[in-house]
């Protein structure tokens, strides 16, 4: 791990393997080790690089600064910073729409665009849940929002059958700073692009979980829908990390997308 600084923060990062770029955005309360079992395999026809968002992680955590424009402007500092001139890019939930903003304000830097478990739009009645949560965040930390979280990103059995992997996701839950948990929880409950998802160029593929409460199928159709010539793919038997719960289906759709 190493931190450069971009845009006016420290940003920690990692980089494996050779070959072309592909760069790996986190989601809400993870930091770059989300990306664990994606790592061996990309890292053998590519050079990927996994990042820390600001407010989490390594990276620095200020009090305000929280918007998409900001987060893609620190993934552009950071890959300019490395020397990067175009790159895959694979985002998951807030690092997917992250994905969507970058490939409209930067499209001339974004080789193909794989969105995981994400949303163009939540809607007003999203907004009342993001406050509730932020507001139990700043009073109690994040420890209270651990089980219903994991609830939410893995399937009932899988939770069942990996109980040491729940404690080691739930330690990086609990380990979020608040600011950056609350910063970006704003930023996510607001989100509305989906009319101009039909600007993006790049190639896209979609890819949702068949049992996600959070970001259900219909946001990903309706994503894949409004992009061009953007493919759809639900996995069966997995919630919001899909990644995870389905890392080999999940490994093989990007590797063949990217291919």
């Amino acid at each position: 791990m190493q931190t450069i600084r971009a845009n006016g923060i420290d940003i920690r990062y990692d980089i494996q393997g050779q070959g072309p770029w592909v760069t790996l955005c986190h989601g809400l309360a993870c930091d770059l080790t989300l990306w664990d079992e994606q790592i061996d395999i990309l890292a053998k026809r590519y050079t990927v690089l996994r990042y820390d968002l600001r407010g989490h992680g390594g990276s620095s955590v200020p009090d305000e600064g929280y918007s998409f424009e900001i987060m893609v402007r620190d993934l552009l500092g950071l890959l300019d910073a490395l020397k990067v001139e175009t790159s895959h890019f694979a985002g998951l939930s807030m690092g997917g729409i992250i994905g969507q903003y970058f490939a409209l304000m930067a499209p001339e830097r974004l080789n193909g665009l794989a969105l995981t478990s994400t949303t163009s739009c939540f809607g007003p009645s999203m907004e009342a849940i993001w406050d509730q949560r932020i507001a139990v965040a700043r009073t109690q930390g994040l420890a209270p929002l651990v089980e219903s979280t994991l609830e939410r990103w893995f399937t009932e059995p899988y939770r069942y059958e990996n109980p040491k992997l729940m404690e080691q996701i739930g330690n990086v839950i609990r380990g979020t700073p608040v600011p950056g948990y609350a910063g970006c929880g704003r930023m996510i409950s607001s989100v509305n692009i989906t009319a101009k998802l039909p600007r993006i160029t790049a190639p896209t593929l979609v890819l949702v979980g068949n049992d996600d409460p959070g970001t259900p199928p219909v946001m990903s159709e309706e994503i894949a829908a409004a992009i061009p010539g953007a493919r759809l793919e639900v996995l069966p038997q997995a919630s919001h990390l899909l990644n995870i719960e389905q890392s080999q289906l999940f490994n093989l759709l990007l590797l063949e997308f990217f291919g």
